[in-house]
């Protein structure tokens, strides 16, 4: 239990005062993802896509759209030690604000459905554990930590990852980019760490979202 309160002060702007756990991150898509899917869902259902997908990443507490955007920076730099100097450079961000505003653009255009935020969640973050687990941190800090504690449990993430595979089959193609993305950044950089994979999280989201709406206008949902 206390774990679990820990990803969710942790993945969630929530007050529940627990200190830093990521032993149980292997269950990121069967605790705050639903919950966060789930509410930004209702957030859909009442007051339409740009709101309900803002207040996804502000109960996110925007710490995965940092990643993206501090990655997008370092994807710009060609050399890889001033790349990841970049990470932490305040002084650069041209790059960074197209990522975030072209994310958050294509993920309302493309929003249809609250099983498209409900299921984008669970889908990206099964997906980090996934990856999370094959991956070498280039530096210590909290996504090394992250990694160190998905090696062995990521199994446990697949039945989430396939679930969101069977209700939406086309989000195979977000899958695969969404890979292709996280193998750019990590070749990029030598490795990964907190912001790599909170890049990961956001774009494969969108890429979800987008690939779900694009081939599937529709209501396309059978259980909606």
């Amino acid at each position: 239990m206390q774990c679990l309160r820990a990803l969710l002060g942790f993945f969630a702007i929530l007050p529940v005062g627990a200190e830093l756990d990521f032993s149980c991150a292997w269950a990121l898509p069967y605790t705050v993802a639903p919950l966060l899917g789930g509410l930004s869902a209702l957030a859909l259902i009442g007051l339409g896509p740009l709101p309900a997908y803002l207040i996804l990443l502000l109960l996110t507490g925007l710490n995965h759209l940092d990643g993206l955007a501090d990655t997008a920076d370092a994807l710009m730099v060609r050399d890889r030690e001033r790349a990841r100097a970049a990470l932490e450079d305040p002084r650069r961000g041209t790059a960074g604000i197209f990522a975030v505003v072209a994310s958050i653009a294509l993920a309302v255009d493309y929003l249809r459905s609250p099983w498209q935020l409900l299921l984008g969640e669970i889908f990206s973050k099964s997906l980090v554990v996934v990856l999370a687990a094959f991956s070498k941190p280039f530096k210590d800090g909290l996504g090394s930590a992250f990694i160190s504690s998905v090696k062995s449990r990521w199994p446990l993430a697949m039945p989430a990852l396939a679930l969101a595979l069977v209700v939406y089959p086309v989000s195979s193609l977000a899958l695969a980019l969404s890979a292709l993305a996280y193998y750019i950044a990590y070749k990029h950089l030598g490795g990964a760490n907190g912001d790599v994979l909170g890049y990961l999280l956001e774009l494969s989201r969108v890429f979800f979202i987008a690939a779900t709406s694009a081939f599937l206008p529709s209501i396309s949902c059978p259980l909606w």
